[in-house]
């Protein structure tokens, strides 16, 4: 049976100061790798972002460079899903829109704010954990923590905030298998839905030396509508990661 692979946790050099793909480069290399979308999830800008702050360009500039990268990446889709004939069709490549928060090391993927909420609500910049995730519910969205148990230099401890989100990313491909195990576990402890990512950053990471797809993320029997689709389906426990 055929089923429908998305990538969750993507980031674009246009918005990630980390990241050397520009969103558009992603397109064609996803659709090798036999995927039905993408999700593009930039680092925010309390995160590891490349956007200037505050005191350096207007909100509205800063928003318009960090949605750069989604932008695109939609617009190459769409070019590719017109001259591949399949707009409107269960093959079409669908990229959505998400962003990453960082709370001083602990990071979440928010799913369900496009560009003009994030236009009419510069007070997002400064929000605290309850203040997000009420923000994202009101648009119902989706709210993830990402890699709860990665342990790195520029993360000075582990926080983890079970009543703010409504799932654990139990697999991201840039963590070591144990700290993957342990968000598994997490999640399977307080019964919260689990979602996969390979929080990519780069283009030659899409596949393996000798060609193979290198990428995860969930997949699912369907397509996906749009991204409160994807919310819903999440929250429900649907789909499964791919391993």
């Amino acid at each position: 049976m055929k089923t429908y692979k998305y990538e969750t946790h993507l980031h674009t050099s246009q918005a990630s100061a980390c990241a050397s793909a520009s969103g558009d480069e992603y397109i064609e290399k996803y659709i090798q790798a036999g995927y039905a979308g993408i999700i593009v999830t930039d680092h925010f800008f309390q995160g590891n972002t490349c956007v200037p702050n505050h005191e350096q360009e207007t909100w509205e500039n800063r928003v318009n460079q960090y949605c750069s990268g989604y932008e695109k990446a939609l617009q190459k889709a769409k070019e590719i899903n017109i001259a591949n004939k399949t707009v409107g069709t269960d093959d079409e490549f669908k990229v959505f829109f998400g962003l990453e928060q960082n709370f001083r090391g602990d990071e979440y993927l928010i799913y369900g704010l496009d560009k003009n909420w994030l236009l009419a609500h510069p007070e997002i910049e400064l929000m605290t954990h309850k203040e997000l995730f009420k923000a994202v519910n009101s648009q119902k969205g989706l709210m993830i923590q990402a890699h709860p148990f990665r342990l790195r230099d520029y993360i000075p401890s582990l926080s983890i905030h079970l009543r703010d989100i409504h799932g654990i990313e139990a697999l991201n491909l840039g963590n070591e298998p144990e700290e993957n195990d342990l968000a598994e576990q997490l999640a399977k402890v307080h019964n919260l839905p689990i979602t996969a990512g390979s929080d990519i950053h780069h283009i030659q990471n899409v596949f393996t030396e000798d060609g193979k797809p290198n990428v995860t993320g969930v997949e699912f029997e369907t397509p996906l509508k749009d991204i409160f689709d994807y919310a819903e389906r999440i929250k429900f426990g649907k789909g499964k990661i791919i391993r």
